[in-house]
């Protein structure tokens, strides 16, 4: 029997961790960073209804500093049985750090504070800006990530590969067509962004799964996948919900897909390629 196609809808709670690390100066801002916290108000609860109604478990990479500020939050999300992975602390970029030793701080920060609050160690890592630096990698290895959910070179399941080292890292492919804020991020402290229309990014999401899930059908044994990346505070918007919502519908009118989290993914990726 054919094996169906992985569906992971994965969402980024970066809060008000977004616009700081753009700018510092941001935290003098307070309208600025309240487009970071209506993902945490508003954005997140109504993700979670959403999935509840259609059954799903996601993936939701979540920063510490996020983690310490919204602790119910977190607990929230993941008593609802959905999956959280490690998106930094701060949400600063990994070239930006001043050395390997406070990139890793920054990630073992973050895995301590997860660990706490839900009682696991992130099994995935996605990093902010989705970029590494030449100590990345290194970093994921030595703290013992199943999977990655960063790279943009192909549409399928493989392992992670970064200036031709091959590893045993599960990487999960994305790409900023699947993603929530290369269409709607906006502030006046962006320069030269537009909102797209609702219309249009449901269109676009919707031939984008339905090329993929066409080449998917027509390979004796793919490892071809869709990864959605979305931002509460971004796709939270009630009209973009229900963009989201037919999305999901449209999904799940096919025969041969599975929704699951990134873990799941990965996990039986390994299984099939032991």
């Amino acid at each position: 029997m054919k094996n169906k196609m992985p569906v992971m809808l994965t969402f980024d709670v970066d809060g008000e961790t977004l616009w700081l690390c753009r700018d510092p100066e941001n935290a003098r801002r307070p309208v600025c960073l309240s487009l970071g916290r209506y993902g945490i108000i508003e954005g997140v609860p109504r993700i979670l209804r959403l999935l509840e109604r259609h059954g799903i478990s996601a993936t939701f990479f979540v920063p510490g500093m996020i983690a310490e500020r919204y602790p119910d939050t977190v607990r929230s999300i993941a008593e609802k049985h959905h999956e959280i992975g490690n998106h930094s602390y701060s949400h600063t970029y990994p070239d930006k750090f001043p050395s390997k030793e406070a990139e890793e701080e920054e990630y073992l920060k973050t895995n301590q504070l997860l660990e706490r609050l839900i009682g696991k160690v992130p099994k995935g890592y996605r990093s902010p800006a989705w970029e590494f630096s030449e100590h990345t990698l290194d970093i994921l290895l030595k703290m013992g990530f199943a999977y990655s959910s960063n790279m943009m070179h192909t549409d399928r399941i493989g392992l992670l590969e970064v200036f031709d080292r091959r590893t045993n890292i599960v990487e999960l492919p994305v790409h900023w067509v699947l993603d929530d804020a290369a269409f709607w991020l906006y502030s006046v402290r962006i320069v030269g962004k537009s909102m797209q229309p609702l219309s249009a990014v449901e269109e676009y999401w919707k031939m984008e799964f339905d090329g993929l899930y066409d080449e998917f059908c027509m390979e004796e044994d793919s490892d071809i996948c869709f990864v959605l990346t979305c931002h509460p505070q971004v796709i939270g918007r009630p009209g973009r919900m229900k963009v989201l919502g037919n999305l999901i519908t449209h999904i799940k009118g096919k025969q041969n897909v599975e929704l699951m989290t990134c873990y799941e993914a990965a996990k039986r990726y390994k299984e099939k390629h032991p």
